[in-house]
Parts: C-alpha cells; structure tokens; sequence
C-alpha cells in the first residue's frame, strides 16, 4: 500500500486546516505546530511523545495538543497508520470554549479516555463532513465535537498556563526569535540578550521550550511559510521572507517536517509519498 496524504483548508472555515493521511510510515522529528492540532486515529497506531510521556493512539482514539509543544511520532511497530488530523487556530478554539475574551486559553491536559467512542466519532463525522461540503452543517459538527473535546480536557485553573512559568530571560529571547524570522542571528547575540552564558542558554532554553534555540528559529520559519504558502505566494519569495537561504533550502527542510513539498501544501492536496504534516 503506497502513502498517500491530503492537505485542504476549507474556505468558509478561517483558521482550519485539515489532513487525511494515510498508510504513513513516515517518522516525525521533534516540531511544534503553530495550531492546536487533533489527530483521529482510524487504522493501525501511532506512537508519540509529548509533554515527556510516550502515547500510544490506537485506532479509535483521539488526542489534542496545545500550540508551541514540542513532540514527535511515529508509527507502532514500525508500521503504517492511517489518521485525521485537524489544524485549528486559537481563536476557532476559543470560540468553541465559549470564552471571547480570552487571549489565550489555559494549558489542555486531556481528562478524556483517548478511545472515547462518542468523541472519536464525532471528530470524525466532522472532518469526513468537511472533506464531502464546506458548509454550514460541517462547521457546526465541527463546532460541537471541539467544545465536546474541549469540555474534557481544559486544564484546572491552578495548572496554570506554561507561559507564564517560563524564566522571564528564555521568554525573551524566544521573543527575539519570534520578531526576526527572516534575519540571520547569532548565538552570542541571543546570549548577550539573555545575559547568559551561550552554553548555559542552550540548555537553559532545550530544558523550557524542548528544542534548542536553532530548532526553534526553524519551526518560527516553517510556520511563517506554511502562511504565506497559504495566501498562495510564489515559493522562492516565501523561502527569501521566511529566513530560508533559498528554494530549494525550503523544500528540504519542509519535506523534512512535514512530509510534503511547499508545492504539494500550497496547492492544498494530497501527494503520493512516504509522510505528512506531523500530528
């Protein structure tokens, strides 16, 4: 069976995007997503590591993961896994939470047993709908199965948000990071902000954020380029705005994290390959 993977944003719905992958044995690096990202697992199993745990989302289960949390998957065994993903911004989730004024939601710590049949098939119904009719009865199964999710798995006031925890000195520089995608910067640069030692930084910031500040600049790059891809941008200017040295430099790093080519997701389809957006 030969991997094939579809990429598509419906255009009545702002803010998300959707996948439907399947057969993938493609092996997932460390990354973050710039979205909340819900995987809905409909064959075999996929193994992930997130938050320090390692999971195993068998067919039948779903998971939720915030934005900005470094993780990484792969299939069970080796072996291929078929799935739904959807990819959807924070203002869309907030909506479903009901809380308007909210500029960010609290932590989501799952409380949901992931093979939760009501809620899988809910999530489902809602992306097989979006996949059939961008319309007005996609998203409100897609309104109603995210505030059923959403219902189950937000964090009790007392967890607090990790932002907020996050030594005031990594915070900026992952700012620093955030507002220079497109420029190069140093190390010793990064440290002076911080006013730390470069080695200790490096550490300081792999131990807060989960990847080390180079990592990190590249996952700010692909998340900038997946956007201006989105507004269907010609690929060499998203590589020259985005940071990336040139073309081809994009192509290869995005194939590497997200198993398509910047032509195959700008164009919103599948492709035939061997990976897909990581979940």
């Amino acid at each position: 069976m030969v991997a094939t993977v579809k990429i598509w944003r419906p255009a009545r719905q702002p803010g998300v995007e959707l996948l439907r992958a399947d057969d993938i044995r493609h092996v997932f690096p460390k990354h973050f997503h710039d979205a909340y990202c819900i995987p809905v697992i409909e064959r075999g199993a996929m193994i992930s590591l997130y938050r320090g745990r390692r999971n195993e989302l068998a067919a039948g289960t779903v998971d939720i993961l915030d934005p900005g949390e470094v993780h990484t998957s792969w299939g069970a065994g080796g072996n291929g896994y078929s799935y739904r993903c959807f990819y959807i911004d924070a203002v869309v989730v907030q909506r479903a939470a009901n809380e308007p004024g909210e500029t960010r939601l609290a932590l989501l710590w799952p409380r949901f047993a992931r093979r939760e049949r009501a809620l899988f098939a809910a999530l489902r119904r809602a992306h097989i709908g979006l996949e059939a009719a961008d319309d007005l009865e996609g998203e409100t199964r897609l309104t109603e199965a995210l505030a059923a999710l959403l219902a189950r798995c937000l964090a009790p006031p007392q967890a607090g948000a990790r932002a907020g925890s996050e030594p005031a000195r990594i915070a900026r520089v992952a700012q620093y990071l955030a507002a220079r995608v497109d420029e190069p910067v140093t190390l010793r640069a990064l440290a002076a902000l911080a006013g730390l030692n470069p080695v200790y930084l490096v550490r300081a910031f792999r131990r807060h954020l989960g990847l080390p500040p180079h990592a990190w600049q590249r996952q700010l790059r692909l998340a900038r380029a997946r956007a201006l891809l989105r507004q269907r941008r010609p690929i060499a200017e998203v590589a020259a705005v985005s940071g990336f040295a040139d073309q081809s430099h994009l192509t290869r790093v995005f194939r590497d994290a997200m198993g398509v080519t910047p032509a195959q997701y700008a164009r919103g389809r599948g492709a035939h390959g061997s990976g897909a957006r990581g979940s």
